[in-house]
């Protein structure tokens, strides 16, 4: 059974104490079997194959090589925080009907002061994944093509700064004509293809690799912040790239790799907008109004029955991006941290092909095509998301102009806005806009752990305010939502202080 959307003027108008509120579950996901419970996922699938590039393939494989297995549980850790988050959000959503930032509105304090320090820096720092994502793999391609990585200057740029910024320009175009065209459904069907083999030759690594399981387990378990070993320092390149820079700034990096920033999250809400959960995308319902229904065991139990979706989408999705960082971080504690291998600026990926090479040499090339895919659909996957957050963005923030722009016309602003910015700080000489890691360190700690800390309270209070008490979130829910919202502020305000204060 379904409902008629909602109008956004009288959003309550077509209810009534009896009236059927919440529309049945679609057949797909009730009864029993894994089957239903994929076909529950959908937003977390795309924010999970958006983060297998920079995020596992770099930065988890960065903190392996760096710090062997001590650094686990920032990926641990950093992705369940999340799942909380993001199921507390699409909760409310499916729940209520309103996008959280439209519920933030309310909170105490200056006008709109929540939304803005959400909204600002995520719009703010769309650009930077543009530039970092499309340099990391260009600085790849340019090794495989075997042109040189040393020359002369050209102009303001390095050699290889030069010759990198040309073939991120490449990739660039190349990912806005699938977008433009929406012709990505062949590479996505090989893209599943081929990360699937990727991901199970990178479990059987591990297992034959065989790592340390007690300093694993220690690791995952036992947040610590190590210093950087005593190799780094002793190597004069190594030393004076991390000199000065806090392992605070790692764990910063670390937390936000996990499943994106608080930038990804306002889009992945506004996803179950179109899958049509529960209220999401129906219209808001006032308070009294869902309180009048769930007054009802049958609309209760339905309500109950909705809030399980958006928990299946964020378990599942999030439990594959954790799996998938710590298979890549343990694979750089036992095959980079040894060799003393740090994925850095013009040496990102290349060392990543060890991974697969110590099984057998030819596997380098199920790796670059891994690579290569999973860079595509990372950038391909990011336009979606971050149309969903100019949308959700907009809707809070313009009302009347995010109105009169079309679906199409949206798109077209995102996908130029993401183009020129990515392009704009691709071209900056490295001296004016920094070097990949240092942009991704900016945007980490910017839109990181501390937004996304201060997010979950923001839900807590939400669930007091705007839900009913049959809806609101169980005791548990509410202590694991803290407990993540605390630690996320902690670590992340922690890791701010130390960028200003090493």
């Amino acid at each position: 059974m379904t409902t008629e959307p909602i109008s956004d003027t009288d959003p309550v108008a077509s209810f009534s104490a009896t009236s059927e509120i919440y529309p049945e579950l679609p057949e797909a996901m009730c009864g029993r079997g894994p089957g239903r419970l994929f076909r529950m996922m959908g937003p977390g699938l795309i924010i999970a194959s958006v983060t297998i590039g920079s995020g596992e393939l770099v930065i988890a494989s960065r903190g392996g090589a760096i710090f062997s297995y001590a650094m686990l549980w920032c990926f641990f850790y950093g992705g369940a925080f999340k799942a909380v988050q993001v199921y507390t959000a699409g909760r409310h959503f499916a729940l209520t009907g309103e996008h959280p930032l439209e519920s933030w509105k309310q909170l105490p304090g200056p006008p709109m002061w929540f939304p803005l320090l959400v909204v600002l820096p995520a719009v703010g720092l769309m650009p930077i994944a543009f530039s970092a994502i499309p340099e990391t793999l260009a600085g790849y391609i340019h090794r495989l093509s075997g042109m040189p990585t040393t020359g002369g200057d050209v102009g303001p740029w390095g050699w290889f700064e030069f010759c990198s910024n040309g073939w991120a320009t490449l990739v660039l175009f190349v990912c806005l004509l699938l977008a433009v065209m929406s012709n990505y459904d062949v590479v996505e069907k090989v893209s599943i293809g081929v990360l699937g083999v990727l991901v199970v030759l990178v479990v059987i690594a591990v297992v034959v690799l065989g790592p340390d399981l007690r300093d694993a387990i220690v690791g995952l378990l036992v947040p610590r912040v190590a210093d950087y070993p005593q190799w780094v320092h002793g190597d004069p390149e190594l030393a004076s790239r991390f000199s000065g820079r806090s392992p605070w700034l790692e764990v910063s990096l670390y937390l936000t790799a996990v499943g994106g920033g608080a930038y990804d999250y306002i889009g992945y809400i506004g996803m179950s907008r179109e899958k049509g959960w529960g209220l999401a995308g129906r219209g808001g319902v006032s308070q009294e109004s869902l309180a009048r229904a769930v007054s009802d065991r049958t609309i209760l139990e339905r309500a109950r029955n909705w809030s399980r979706v958006p928990l299946v989408d964020a378990v599942g999705s999030f439990g594959c991006v954790i799996l998938i960082t710590l298979l890549f971080a343990m694979l750089g504690a036992m095959v980079l941290h040894p060799k003393h291998a740090i994925p850095v600026d013009k040496e990102l990926l290349i060392h990543q092909e060890g991974f697969l090479t110590a099984l057998h040499p030819q596997l380098k090339w199920v790796f670059r095509g891994g690579v290569f895919l999973a860079f595509i659909g990372t950038l391909y996957g990011a336009f979606e998301v971050y149309r969903h957050t100019w949308r959700e963005a907009g809707a809070v923030l313009l009302p009347g102009v995010t109105r009169r722009l079309s679906a199409r016309g949206m798109k077209t602003v995102v996908m130029a806005y993401c183009t020129i910015g990515g392009l704009t700080l691709t071209w900056l000489p490295q001296s004016l806009a920094g070097d990949i890691i240092g942009r991704l360190t900016l945007g980490s700690l910017v839109s990181g752990a501390a937004t996304c800390g201060l997010w979950c309270f923001a839900m807590i209070w939400v669930d007091c305010t705007r839900m009913p008490r049959a809806l609101r979130m169980s005791v548990a829910l509410k202590v694991v939502t803290v407990v993540a919202g605390l630690s996320m502020t902690v670590l992340g305000a922690t890791s701010i202080y130390k960028y200003f204060v090493p």
